[in-house]
């Protein structure tokens, strides 16, 4: 394997310009070394769905690449820039044996679809990774993950598209909705951990009383005063203030290091002394509150970038780095903030990644998370 791995952003609207602007930035590819095909990880701001074909025509045509694989955001993220306002695209190009990769280009919405997919590449028990890009129109991705997870020997990262209704998801040619992304056998080595950047308060709680996504009754008491109770008087006075950094957080099963997904409170009926998840509720089991504190959110980013770090001894070729919307500047002060500390621990590697809309890692669909892929 070759460590050919480049990475550029370029800003613009014109699809042709923009190619040329990226191909100048990655510079002069070297020579091809031995059976290996050429990957571009493309993220693209989602104003530019409409060039998508066009700018892939004249990427391929300029770069020589043999597959196409990402997708689109209200926010991109290259080696150096978080483009928000700003409408580019970022892409890295890598190599990788031809035997060791196949591109998802049908979108798939179903698991049996994903397994029918990858026939005759990846059997189900044999160990492989995936990097995903999903349509955020699209239902039942939860439960593809779940079945993965349970059925399989694979490892899903990636992210949900996020932006314009309008946004579209690259794989080889230009997809609208389903799952994409590219599938890769375990002989092409990869690292990967996740950031929450949020602070457990102390206890789990049961869910006693539940309707759809509504918490009823908590630890045996009204829902509301028994939440009042959990985040403290000076909070309890602004409820409105609250909700904006306190989220309930759902431990995942079996995990040795306390790992849970992350849900927004989407609501308080002060009637009903009720509260409303974005996550549909089973009575009985538990859960935990947790703050998102941008302080707390730079330490574990930094403490998961030293462990991933430590699993690269022998170098990093490149990155893909999949962030919540709810993050960036919106959780770190300032645009940049975050890919700054990411670069800064990883050592300046080429890098891509977006903005999303809902993070996957380890088969699980996760949210103000940050997602990072190497390949070692």
């Amino acid at each position: 394997m070759t460590n050919a791995f480049r990475s550029a952003t370029a800003r613009g609207e014109e699809p042709r310009a923009l190619a040329d602007a990226l191909i100048a930035e990655l510079g002069e590819q070297p020579p091809r070394t031995g059976d290996q095909v050429r990957v571009g990880f493309i993220y693209l701001s989602d104003a530019l769905s409409r060039h998508a074909r066009t700018l892939l025509k004249h990427l391929r045509e300029g770069l020589g690449v043999d597959h196409f694989v990402g997708g689109m955001a209200m926010a991109v993220i290259g080696p150096h820039d978080e483009l928000y306002e700003q409408t580019g695209a970022t892409l890295m190009i890598g190599e990788f044996p031809a035997s060791s990769v196949r591109v998802i280009y049908h979108p798939v919405r179903g698991f049996d679809e994903l397994v029918k997919e990858l026939d005759g590449f990846l059997d189900p028990q044999t160990p492989g990774r995936l990097i995903l890009n999903a349509d955020p129109r699209m239902e039942g991705l939860e439960g593809i993950l779940t079945e993965i997870g349970e059925r399989t020997a694979w490892f899903a990262t990636g992210g949900v598209n996020s932006g314009d209704d309008g946004v579209v998801q690259i794989a080889d040619g230009v997809a609208a909705s389903g799952i994409t992304g590219l599938a890769l056998r375990d002989d092409v080595a990869i690292a990967a951990r996740h950031s929450q950047g949020c602070t457990p308060l102390p206890g789990q709680h049961e869910l006693t009383e539940t309707w759809r996504n509504i918490i009823v009754r908590l630890d045996g008491q009204q829902a509301l005063p028994a939440f009042k109770g959990i985040i403290g008087d000076v909070l309890s006075r602004d409820l409105e203030r609250a909700l904006g950094y306190i989220l309930v957080g759902f431990p995942i099963p079996g995990s040795d290091t306390g790992d849970y997904r992350v849900r927004n409170i989407i609501g308080i009926d002060l009637d009903q002394q009720v509260l409303a998840v974005g996550e549909m509720l089973e009575p009985g089991s538990q859960i935990l509150f947790v703050r998102r504190d941008g302080q707390a959110a730079i330490e574990d980013l930094e403490r998961m970038l030293e462990q991933i770090r430590a699993q690269a001894p022998n170098g990093i070729r490149g990155a893909i780095y999949v962030s919540c919307v709810g993050r960036g500047r919106h959780q770190f002060a300032q645009e940049g903030t975050e890919l700054g500390i990411v670069q800064k621990h990883l050592g300046d590697v080429p890098l891509v990644g977006f903005f999303a809309n809902g993070e996957i890692f380890a088969n699980r669909l996760y949210g103000y998370t940050g997602v990072l892929t190497l390949f070692t």
